[in-house]
């Protein structure tokens, strides 16, 4: 063979061969991770993918789950956050508004970590005097809330918890609130306001409650939120707050300016994941 021909030989094989090596130097698998729900999967219904599962799987998040944060659309119509769990679940069968409020606070937290890290800077301002204070919160340190709460209660076979209040001993069957709750909160807690009503804890009660003493009709469950002694309804709340799973998302805050110290929630918005 020729010179020539040996060159042209080489060139054509290093021709053949640039689109494959091209193809899999772009190649990348986004690393996943798994998450433990504070639910432990035990309040989701047979149907949900998540019933009795212990961690579900998140993959890290990329620039297409930064662009749903920074959409001004999706953000003023409050959808940026759910658009971002649903992007980064790996079980795409998962509605965000399915998931356990505490579950989808695990979940964001977990993605804060993998996406920026474990330090959180953050502008908190003092409830007392408005000051704004810099904050550095440590993520890492967020633990699941009161896991031995869920020992002894009873739990049926819907994923629902059963309490007999105090005063009345009515049973009650509740339901751990989701993000679809929350919304529906929202929606018509803005409503009521407009109407210069306030009906926070009715509308918590009728989201929270799918039945009493056994009757899961609507008209008698709303007269019995309105007829319930505050004694039992105290219990209720109370007893709530114990046992809802989530993330313990309190810190120490003390005010540089006025000396307030008291416990705070770590506010988890779109700005959670807008590191300074």
């Amino acid at each position: 063979m020729s010179r020539n021909a040996e060159r042209l030989a080489s060139h054509n094989a290093t021709t053949e061969t640039t689109p494959a090596s091209t193809e899999q130097s772009l190649t990348f698998k986004v690393p996943t991770s798994f998450v433990e729900l504070p639910s432990e999967g035990k309040f989701y219904s047979a149907e949900h993918a998540l019933c009795n599962q212990n961690v579900v799987e998140i993959k890290n998040m990329t620039t297409r789950e930064e662009e749903i944060l920074n959409s001004q659309s999706l953000i003023q119509r409050g959808l940026a956050v759910d658009r971002l769990v649903e992007s980064i679940l790996v079980d795409k069968s998962i509605e965000a508004s399915s998931l356990l409020l505490g579950d989808k606070n695990a979940i964001l937290t977990a993605a804060r970590i993998d996406a920026y890290g474990e330090t959180y800077d953050v502008t908190i301002t003092c409830p007392v005097c408005s000051e704004p204070n810099e904050t550095v919160i440590d993520l890492s340190s967020l633990k699941r809330k009161n896991p031995e709460s869920m020992e002894n209660i009873e739990i049926n076979n819907k994923g629902n918890v059963v309490l007999e209040l105090p005063r009345t001993g009515a049973v009650v069957e509740l339901r751990f609130l989701t993000t679809k709750d929350e919304g529906i909160i929202n929606k018509f807690t803005k409503k009521n306001k407009k109407l210069g009503l306030e009906k926070m804890i009715t509308l918590q009660y009728k989201q929270m409650i799918v039945s009493v003493n056994g009757s899961e009709s609507i008209l008698d469950i709303s007269k019995f939120i309105g007829s319930m002694p505050a004694y039992d309804s105290r219990f209720l709340r109370k007893k709530y707050q114990e046992i809802v799973p989530d993330l313990d998302l309190g810190f120490n805050f003390a005010c540089r300016l006025c000396g307030e110290e008291q416990s705070l929630e770590v506010p988890i918005t779109v700005g959670f994941f807008w590191p300074k």
